[in-house]
């Protein structure tokens, strides 16, 4: 499938050294980006994107100077591998770091932190070391509630729940399908197949979450996954619940593709960056899942965990996760300056509307699979 670069799509900074994974904004359009350790040891972990492209490590000192190959001292108070970034209505920026690198997890390094923006500085740290969890557990994603936090967790499979008064951390539906990998889904990115360093199809187990505004339901599905899932926040948060009772309330939502990262607004609408297609879409959750195609260009590759700004841009940063080695074949293939681009999506004129239904979505897969 042919695809042009679209003058809408605004590049808007660039890393030309660290690849990203997650944007987060402020009300005042404070930049904040999330570094992986995907493509080495060395890293920022978190930094603001000022205005001159300059990166800032946030909160600074010692957080962000974690070596994993030659030091495990202090992961609790450090940034051991960041997943996902996220402002919240306060401003404050909470940053998900999945304590894990290769096939080492340190000890407490796996953590939720919430960072006052007001003074750069640590304003606590929700450890999941209570947790005891098996190996192979790795946060990813997060969404903010008034009284609890969200999170994915990709490594094994599960949803877990804090309790930000408390700190009480819980690890729910890890025996439940809608928290696996959905096998067989083979992913194509730029005329290839996403594979792992084996060589056989990447399976990507929970990866996506989204929570309604009104707080009352949680969507997640795995990144490769065509459905999303959803369960009432009121259930989630039941501990007189069992696993199996738990688990017999999540049901399908709606169906979708393969993402990499998705955001919703505050309006409800879920925006999804389409991996095969190379596009971004609009999915409305309160009317049958209709969708809208905001755009398709060459330059998204791989769009992960974006944000929308307060004067009403999507903001969307290209990991170019297919090019690198655990997706890629054990092959490094990125182009770098990795980058980050703005398109604006409150404007109706700018978006083609397109009412897809499922067997819509299945002529796409079998017949545009690239």
């Amino acid at each position: 499938m042919n695809v042009i670069a679209d003058d809408r799509l605004i590049p808007v900074a660039e890393s030309p050294v660290y690849q990203w994974n997650g944007v987060a904004l402020t009300k005042a359009n404070r930049m904040f980006a999330a570094f992986p350790r995907a493509l080495g040891d060395v890293t920022l972990s978190v930094a603001e994107i000022l205005s001159n492209n300059t990166l800032k490590p946030i909160p600074g000192g010692d957080w962000n100077t974690f070596n994993p190959t030659n030091s495990s001292n202090d992961a609790g108070n450090r940034f051991v591998n960041i997943n996902a970034v996220l402002t919240d209505s306060n401003d404050n920026l909470w940053v998900v770091d999945s304590g894990m690198y290769g096939n080492n997890t340190f000890v407490n390094g796996s953590k939720l932190v919430k960072i006052n923006l007001q003074n750069n500085t640590v304003e606590r740290i929700y450890s999941t070391s209570a947790l005891n969890a098996p190996s192979g557990f790795a946060l990813n994603d997060v969404r903010i509630g008034s009284n609890y936090a969200y999170l994915t967790e990709s490594g094994l499979g599960s949803v877990v729940i804090i309790n930000l008064a408390n700190g009480e951390v819980r690890r729910v539906l890890y025996d439940h399908p809608s928290t696996k990998f959905a096998d067989p889904t083979v992913v194509r990115m730029e005329r290839r197949v996403v594979l792992d360093q084996t060589g056989q199809p990447k399976r990507m187990p929970n990866n996506n979450l989204e929570l309604s505004p009104d707080e009352k339901i949680l969507y997640y599905k795995p990144s490769f996954s065509y459905n999303w899932f959803q369960i009432s926040t009121n259930d989630l948060v039941n501990q007189s619940l069992t696993e199996t009772q738990l688990g017999e309330n999540v049901s399908v939502s709606w169906n979708t593709m393969p993402t990499g990262g998705t955001t919703m607004d505050d309006k409800g609408f879920i925006y999804l960056m389409d991996l095969e297609r190379r596009a971004i879409w609009q999915q409305d959750m309160t009317n049958n899942g209709s969708w809208k195609l905001i755009v398709q260009d060459e330059r998204i590759i791989w769009g992960d965990a974006s944000d929308v700004s307060a004067d009403g841009y999507l903001y969307v940063p290209m990991s170019q996760n297919n090019r690198i080695p655990s997706f890629n074949n054990g092959k490094n293939q990125v182009d770098k300056p990795f980058k980050i681009y703005k398109i604006k999506i409150n404007s109706a004129s700018s978006i083609i509307t397109v009412n897809i239904i499922l067997f819509l979505i299945s002529f796409f897969n079998n017949f545009f699979p690239y």
